[in-house]
């Protein structure tokens, strides 16, 4: 499989895949938040891909998010905005699909 095949669905996995996003927030500074919408950002060009290693890492991709406190009793949206990079594994199954194993992703938790 060519590697710009691999690069775009990594893109979109972490594009469409809130269960990503999910295990980040709940690591936020303060908790107890509703997330109510969310959007990624990232550029095949900063996704790099070993393909003999079976592993990728991502640089300068961009995550946004528009939280409510659940301690705010005004219900006041908060927009967390950050730039994170991350790292992970893949494997090609019998059909060439690609499988995302593990995703590390490094970002600032402080909400404000």
């Amino acid at each position: 499989m060519e590697i710009n095949k691999i690069k775009d669905h990594i893109a979109k996995k972490f594009s469409n895949d809130y269960r990503i996003w999910s295990d980040v927030l709940s690591n936020t500074q303060p908790e107890n938040y509703v997330c109510k919408n969310w959007q990624v950002e990232i550029s095949q060009e900063d996704i790099f891909v070993d393909t003999p290693s079976k592993t990728f890492s991502v640089n300068e991709g961009f995550f946004a998010c528009n939280l409510t406190l659940q301690s705010d009793n005004q219900g006041d949206d908060i927009t967390y905005s950050k730039s994170f990079s991350a790292k992970g594994t893949f494997q090609l199954d019998s059909i060439n699909r690609i499988e995302i194993e593990d995703i590390d992703i490094a970002i600032e938790i402080d909400i404000f």
